[in-house]
């Protein structure tokens, strides 16, 4: 008896060096901040902690206000980044640029994170 194989569809999406590196950056310093920051906010159930002069004013107003912020500025952000690709690839060291605000955004959310867990803990 003759198996028919059934072929997957492929997906086939090239996504350039650049623009994964603005992906990351919009999902370390938007989505990944935003919700640490409101997770170690609602473990400690204070917002003094937070660091940011303008974020903690956000937060005491209203912390769900915090998400439409951040959304409006990782747009804003990840939009003139890659509307301004080529300016930005010509900067020697742009790579290292990107890699340092990862490395910086990913310590920030690390430390959310460990403020959450020492607070529930």
């Amino acid at each position: 008896m003759l198996v028919r194989r059934l072929s997957r569809p492929k997906l086939s999406v090239h996504v350039s060096e650049y623009v994964g590196l603005v992906a990351a950056l919009v999902a370390v310093w938007g989505v990944g901040d935003a919700l640490s920051t409101l997770w170690a906010i609602e473990a400690t159930g204070s917002i003094g902690g937070e660091a940011n002069p303008w974020i903690r004013a956000v937060l005491a107003h209203d912390p769900a206000l915090l998400l439409v912020v951040k959304t409006a500025v990782v747009a804003v952000v990840g939009g003139l980044l890659l509307s301004q690709r080529e300016f930005v690839q010509s900067v020697p060291g742009w790579r290292l640029w990107f890699g340092s605000l990862l490395a910086v955004g990913s310590i920030i959310v690390a430390g959310n994170v460990s403020v959450g867990l020492a607070a529930v803990l």
